[in-house]
């Protein structure tokens, strides 16, 4: 079976290809001590399926397709331009491209030929932008986010219980808690939500804070930390291992 960083070199080279630049990707994507460390603790669970939400331009979603062949992959993603990832980034690149983050992810699986494997669905999970700073930061460059729906409660209505669902969307404090009571009731018995970018900056200190005020209300369940990967399982699960 392929590595988790083969995968992962795999997805950057090809999208370099296709006009992103490498530095942009390392930036913005799963870097490979995190897609080790997904696979590593998804491989646990075995799963069927999968939800990824944030998917960007595709560069974890390629590490769950080629590193999980078993599992249907379901991703949500806000479909914006991407060059929207530059307006709201405080480091610059300059991007011009036009093409969508979904229009990347469609090219990618595609060109790895794992395509049938996966659900594509632009939308926001529980909540758009929560600050209006970043909505007018969108809207002054000339990008469009009206068109883009609440589609969580469908889509795991639609495709859930999953047994792992990995979460790397809006990493904003309220956003995360928001999403996290949304994804709760269709993460099957022993299954794991995990999270992203859980480290000691500022993003990583709004996820963790997101994760304890959800853990307060659901006193059952526990989170631990690999590195930048979080994952929030049950205590029978826990005990277990």
């Amino acid at each position: 079976m392929i590595k988790p960083e083969k995968a992962r070199e795999q997805a950057l080279s090809f999208l370099t290809e296709q006009g992103l630049e490498r530095e942009f990707l390392e930036n913005a994507s799963l870097k490979s001590d995190d897609a080790k460390e997904l696979i590593s603790i998804i491989k646990e669970y075995n799963p069927q399926k999968i939800l990824e939400i944030g998917t960007f331009v595709g560069v974890s979603s390629a590490v769950l397709g080629l590193c999980v062949p078993q599992a249907q992959i379901v991703c949500i993603d806000s479909d914006l331009p991407v060059e929207a990832q530059d307006c709201l980034c405080l480091r610059k690149f300059k991007i011009s491209n036009k093409l969508t983050n979904l229009d990347f992810v469609a090219k990618l699986i595609n060109y790895l030929g794992i395509a049938e494997r996966f659900a594509l669905h632009r939308g926001y999970f529980s909540c758009c932008f929560p600050h209006e700073e970043d909505r007018q930061k969108l809207i002054n460059n000339g990008i469009n986010i009206q068109t883009r729906e609440i589609i969580g409660q469908g889509i795991c209505e639609k495709y859930g219980p999953f047994e792992v669902v990995f979460l790397d969307a809006d990493h904003r404090k309220a956003a995360v808690k928001s999403d996290l009571k949304l994804l709760f009731p269709y993460v099957v018995s022993g299954g794991s939500i995990i999270l992203h970018d859980v480290g000691s900056d500022y993003w990583g200190e709004q996820v963790r804070g997101a994760v304890q005020d959800f853990l307060a209300e659901y006193q059952h369940s526990q989170f631990q930390i690999r590195g930048e990967i979080g994952f929030i399982l049950e205590e029978p699960q826990l005990a277990k291992g």
